[in-house]
């Protein structure tokens, strides 16, 4: 199928609905219409082999309710889509001890699994008893959790790859390792792959996330993206990263939006965008809720929450931080030394609790406000117990952080005790607890203190007229498009902070 023609075999393609019409003073039941795009994928395990024994490039739509098993890598060639109709159960076959043991998808043209509420789909692993899958009781265990084993090898989006959509999508298990062609996709051979890759070679790739889950990761899960216009909207990321890794890690010439996401028990940051010296990345990141984030990672000049650097800016407001290493970090000095694009940033009404606010025993285990000695300065409209010091010349700030503030600025979650799950080690305990409630109590300082459409003065939409991308940019961002089976559901701003407001717009997920 040719890129050119796609619009044209999407209206062909569409299946007829059926319905059926009443008297005028009666209802009128309309069912959904499911897309089929291209040919209908029947056969169950994938991919199919040619006469000689070679994969055959996988396009087409796979069909709602059906399980597809899949025995080693997948190619979607150039100007293809692979579609999954709601409902689709996808089965990868690999136990992550080689790159021939660990299948891959290779988008290089178009992959979109459109998922629903009611009828969600999945990228997992079959249980075997080589391939256990993990469960509650691994609450800090790197060593024997199956969540970090790394069984498949994720979505590998090359030079060509115009499109990953996953909408209300469940993908668990990825990390397997690469081979050979490890450089090509910017790694080398035995690193483990992300869960996504995306750099095109030229123009810009789309990737979409929205209302999806994504739990167990040997590194990075959306990891290291170039060249691609992005919307991750309203997801869930846990378990992420074994000894290190991010939940979401942006690099050079990204723009977009990250909002409405929990990140929890990532090993690093749970949000991260760092580029190249000298290649802008704007993207904004807003109401969102990050929790138990950063303690799995022990090199330093890592940070545990919301992490930019490396000449990256953008919006980023209405976010909620509780118990991570360290609360939002502009960085002035990142590993590599670059620092992030302050001129293009603009940041505040962001909330940070720290359940305790002395050390908890092991290297770098303490809980931060903000990192001192870094760009990051508590704004007047933040809610958190830094207090700002002294500018110093290379424009960082040498503050301190008031260990009696710990539980000052408790969000106060309908059901998630963020004194309890302080205690001890239980910061470290990635496990999301069964029946855990991120929406807000009536009387949460969360409440109303947002930046918003309809805001005036400390609510209000900022502004920088001073930083051009952001100018040029917006926030949020309209460079993907919007609607439909194949935009973006961008969700904007909310009054309240955090993933999951009062008003019920944002992340949806039930725990």
């Amino acid at each position: 199928m040719k890129r050119q023609s796609l619009q044209i075999g999407l209206i062909a393609c569409i299946s007829v609905a059926m319905f059926s019409c009443k008297k005028s003073d009666e209802k009128t039941n309309i069912s959904r219409p499911l897309l089929v795009l291209g040919q209908p994928i029947s056969d169950t395990i994938l991919p199919v082999k040619d006469a000689s024994g070679n994969a055959i490039p996988l396009k087409g739509t796979m069909l709602a309710g059906k399980t597809y098993h899949i025995k080693s890598d997948v190619t979607i060639n150039a100007g293809d889509t692979l579609y999954l109709q709601p409902g689709v159960k996808v089965l990868i076959e690999g136990d992550g001890k080689s790159p021939e043991t660990s299948p891959t998808f290779y988008v290089k043209g178009s992959l979109v699994s459109s998922g629903t509420k009611e009828a969600p789909n999945w990228f997992t692993v079959k249980e075997t008893p080589s391939t256990p899958l993990s469960n509650s009781t691994y609450k800090d265990d790197v060593v024997n959790d199956p969540a970090y084993a790394g069984y498949w090898g994720g979505f590998q989006c090359g030079p060509e790859a115009d499109l990953l959509l996953l909408r209300w999508t469940h993908v668990e298990y990825t990390g397997g390792p690469w081979g050979s062609n490890a450089p090509d996709y910017g790694a080398k051979p035995g690193d483990a792959r992300f869960t996504v890759y995306m750099n095109r070679k030229s123009g810009y790739s789309k990737l979409i996330i929205e209302d999806s889950w994504f739990f167990g990761s040997k590194d990075d899960c959306i990891g290291k993206c170039e060249n691609t216009y992005v919307s991750i909207m309203r997801n869930t990321f846990n378990k992420l990263g074994a000894t290190g890794g991010e939940g979401v890690n942006l690099k050079s010439n990204v723009y977009g939006d990250i909002a409405y996401n929990l990140s929890y028990g990532i090993a690093t940051n749970g949000l991260k965008t760092a580029g190249t010296d000298g290649v802008g990345t704007i993207v904004n990141i807003y109401n969102n809720t990050l929790v138990n984030c950063g303690f799995r990672q022990l090199k330093a000049t890592r940070n545990g929450s919301i992490n930019t650097e490396t000449n990256t800016g953008g919006y980023i407001y209405n976010n909620i931080i509780v118990n991570c290493k360290s609360g939002l970090r502009i960085s002035y000095q990142s590993e590599k030394g670059k620092p992030s694009d302050t001129l293009n940033t603009s940041y505040g009404n962001n909330l940070t609790c720290i359940g305790r606010g002395k050390p908890m025993g092991g290297a770098q285990q303490y809980m931060q406000f903000i990192e001192p000695l870094q760009f990051t300065i508590k704004q007047p409209t933040d809610l958190n117990g830094y207090v700002n010091g002294p500018t110093l010349a290379n424009g960082t700030n040498n503050g301190t952080n008031n260990a009696n503030d710990s539980l000052k600025y408790d969000p106060m979650f309908k059901n998630y005790d963020v004194a309890a799950n302080s205690l001890g080690t239980a910061y470290r305990n990635s496990v999301i607890p069964a029946g855990a409630d991120f929406h807000l109590k009536p009387g949460s300082p969360a409440i109303g203190v947002g930046v918003w459409r309809g805001g005036s003065k400390n609510t209000a939409m900022p502004v920088k007229t001073t930083a051009p991308l952001l100018m040029q940019y917006g926030f949020p961002m309209t460079k993907l498009p919007v609607g439909g089976e194949f935009g973006a559901n961008i969700t904007p701003p909310n009054q309240d902070l955090g993933a999951f407001p009062t008003d019920n717009t944002g992340n949806q997920h039930v725990y």
